[in-house]
């Protein structure tokens, strides 16, 4: 069950990225993008709770979420 809602987000994320990159207002889409990208940031956390995933994939994962959430940030502060 947590594995589906991981994937379900991750590509609402997705999704949700490339509305923005079409859309004449993107900053509407690019605040649901950050919603979707903290409720991934919790469920990957839980996973690691869990011992779902061991440090070193927990690391690499946090790693890439932390990147996207810099993009998404600055996207968000361009005019």
């Amino acid at each position: 069950m947590l594995a589906s809602a991981i994937q379900k987000t991750a590509l609402d994320l997705h999704e949700k990225l490339i509305e923005a990159a079409k859309s004449d207002a993107p900053l509407p889409i690019l605040k649901q993008a950050d919603v979707s990208l903290t409720k991934l940031r919790f469920y990957l956390r839980l996973c690691r709770d869990l011992e779902l995933l061991q440090i070193g994939q927990y690391q690499h994962v946090s790693r890439m979420v932390s990147e996207v959430g810099k993009l998404l940030g600055g996207w968000m502060k361009k005019p």
